[in-house]
């Protein structure tokens, strides 16, 4: 078979192509029967002709008074039902939230202890400068400098060193799962 029989991608329709489309596209009307049609001042809720009308002013739709407040008081209730779903669902993040920040700070705590004990981590680390150097003139000495080991931790340290142990804790943590 042919290439050319089976191409589709011509920017014209072929005959055969436009007969199908005589039967399915423009050529038949359909015809409204008197069912598609609601009498005069009915109801757009309840389809059936309005007791004690209403319209309303933006559009000029017109409902039954008990149908239109039927309709708002369901629509209320639906509302408050998703508000409820959403605070519960607000509520569990923020308790997802909680429980690991809680297990975070279980597990360093747990570390630290570790770590005092001499179980964990023998390297040390300080938060502050390390070293400075002193020069003591004493009358023999001659001027050497003696290398002194300074600690300073102040609070930008202390909030550098939680956030990294936090960040530590959190890592471990998600690789355990």
């Amino acid at each position: 078979m042919a290439h050319s029989k089976r191409n589709t991608s011509l920017a014209f329709f072929t005959t055969h192509e436009r007969s199908q489309l005589k039967s399915s596209w423009g050529s038949q009307s359909t015809r409204l029967t008197r069912d598609s049609f609601l009498p005069f001042a009915s109801c757009n809720l309840c389809l059936q002709p309005s007791r004690s009308p209403v319209a309303c002013a933006s559009s000029g739709d017109i409902f039954c008074r008990e149908c239109a407040v039927g309709n708002l008081l369901a629509q209320r209730k639906e509302i408050k039902r998703a508000e409820k779903v959403e605070e519960r669902r607000r509520k569990g993040l923020q308790e997802e939230a909680k429980g690991k920040v809680e297990e975070e700070r279980e597990r360093s705590v747990v570390e630290f202890e570790r770590t005092m004990m001499g179980l964990e981590g023998t390297g040390r680390r300080d938060g502050g400068h390390e070293t400075e150097v002193k020069s003591e003139r004493n009358g023999d000495s001659g001027g050497r400098g003696v290398k002194r080991k300074v600690f300073e931790l102040d609070e930008e340290e202390m909030l550098r060193g939680a956030r990294e142990e936090r960040a530590k804790a959190r890592k471990a943590i998600d690789e355990e799962k």
